[in-house]
């Protein structure tokens, strides 16, 4: 196995391997959220709330959720709207979802081409890429271009979870980066 920088192999490796993570990401995230579900039912159930009481609560946050669009969202819907072409409603969650491996399969290549030419981008086992990715998209970024709400305005435990979710990526990343390397 040749060790000298490859654009090519670069590229490939990185997009498959942003692929991976951002799969991950997305499937850590679930877990993440069901179990902030689980911790917040607990409290209320401790506090004397009824189960009915909680599920319909729940019932309610969930339809506000649906109805509220998130950041990948408004880019699917800005794109959709700039070649001319309404996004429907029904379309939007699977449109975000595209955005988000999109992006993800980017920043992949991003991250598998630096590693090529400067092996310290995949310093922590790529979680320092995913630390700045979080800072750089999360919290600056998505905010600047008034995709989400300003850091300020969001919970530390929202930031938090969000961090976490682009150090498992950024792990991710670097994992299925040096197992492609074998192979490829």
């Amino acid at each position: 196995m040749s060790h000298r920088p490859n654009l090519g192999r670069g590229l490939l490796i990185g997009a498959i391997a942003g692929i991976a993570a951002t799969l991950v990401m997305d499937q850590f995230q679930k877990f993440a959220e069901a179990g902030q579900k689980a911790i917040e039912k607990q409290k209320k159930l401790a506090e004397g709330e009824s189960e009915w009481a909680i599920a319909h609560e729940r019932v309610a946050q969930e339809q506000q959720e649906q109805q509220q669009e998130g950041s990948t969202e408004k880019v699917a819907r800005h794109i959709s709207e700039a070649v001319g072409t309404p996004l429907p409603h029904n379309q939007k969650k699977q449109a975000g979802q595209a955005v988000h491996y999109t992006f993800g399969t980017l920043m992949g290549v991003v991250y598998g081409v630096a590693a090529e030419f400067a092996p310290e981008v995949t310093t922590g086992g790529g979680t320092a890429f995913g630390t700045l990715l979080f800072l750089g998209a999360d919290e600056i970024a998505v905010p600047a271009f008034k995709l989400s709400p300003p850091p300020n305005m969001t919970s530390t435990g929202s930031h938090l979870q969000h961090w976490a979710a682009h150090v498992v990526y950024g792990g991710t990343l670097e994992l299925a980066r040096n197992l492609l390397r074998h192979i490829v």
